[in-house]
């Protein structure tokens, strides 16, 4: 009776979930292995594969991807992480009210931060005008292909760190308030507790708020569109799901984006497992 009260409560999302992710992924496969000839669906087996991997412009975004996550991480991790820690020395009521105020600008929309991070770097923008006032030469932002990079990392920086933050909290929360005043009472330090205790505790949630920014990376599309118009210099801005975008609906290639959808989602799966593989050598080194 238990069991079928259970099924019972998780059919509806059980049904969303199938209709929303199972239904489209299989039809993505099935599409990523037919090509349009004049109207009709002609069955081509892995030949969208082979051109997705011989697309330079492809194979670049995981490039940048990479080079988007080694931008992102230190700060997109490292400041909610201390900011966590921060709050720990509020009482639970300034906590929770911190918390809300840290989170609210990762509800911004995507397009809103991208077009005002466009106004701010301009020639003649806010940036750049800081920059000269500080003595420094201006940079162009959309001409250069790292100045590009960097200004996708400082746009994805500026919606906040709103979610690992609550992270972070969460799992500090949940620590028992004896291993702290255990730690205390053996004569050690702040740094200490923070470097022995919470280091281990915190390793595997570091560990997803890394695979999600590595994720959130490759699904940026927004900020290239509203940024740039091809992708960056040389395309030097663009990520996976962008490239994905423009195949699709800028260039008219429905099959081929499904083939290259497909190998995301296998790239993605992979990172997953390393990720997994990882957790388990770092526990068994606990």
């Amino acid at each position: 009776m238990k069991i079928r009260a259970i099924l019972l409560l998780i059919a509806p999302a059980g049904f969303f979930f199938i209709l929303s992710f199972f239904v489209p992924l299989v039809l993505v496969g099935k599409l990523s292995f037919y090509t349009l000839e004049r109207g009709v669906s002609v069955f081509v087996g892995f030949q969208n594969y082979a051109n997705a991997f011989a697309d330079a412009m492809f194979m670049k975004s995981f490039v940048n991807a990479f080079w988007f996550v080694l931008l992102i991480s230190p700060l997109g991790i490292g400041i909610p992480y201390w900011i966590a820690l921060f709050l720990q020395r509020f009482t639970p009521k300034a906590q929770s009210v911190g918390r809300f105020v840290i989170y609210v600008p990762s509800l911004t929309a995507g397009l809103i931060m991208a077009l005002l991070w466009r106004w701010m770097l301009m020639r003649e923008g806010l940036i750049n005008d800081i920059l000269t006032y500080i003595g420094l030469p201006a940079i162009g932002w959309f001409g250069d292909q790292w100045a590009a990079r960097v200004a996708v990392a400082m746009v994805a920086l500026s919606s906040g760190g709103g979610l690992f933050v609550i992270l972070f909290s969460a799992v500090i929360l949940a620590i028992p308030t004896e291993l702290k005043e255990a730690a205390i009472i053996d004569g050690a330090t702040d740094r200490q507790y923070r470097r022995m205790v919470l280091g281990p505790l915190l390793r595997p949630t570091v560990l997803l708020a890394l695979m999600l920014t590595m994720v959130g990376t490759m699904q940026i599309w927004e900020t290239m569109y509203v940024l740039f118009s091809t992708g960056g210099p040389r395309g030097a801005a663009a990520t996976p799901v962008y490239d994905i975008f423009m195949t699709a609906f800028m260039y008219g290639r429905a099959n081929s984006a499904a083939a290259k959808g497909v190998m995301l989602l296998f790239v993605i799966a992979a990172m997953v497992v390393v990720k997994r593989k990882i957790e388990a050598w770092a526990g068994a080194e606990l």
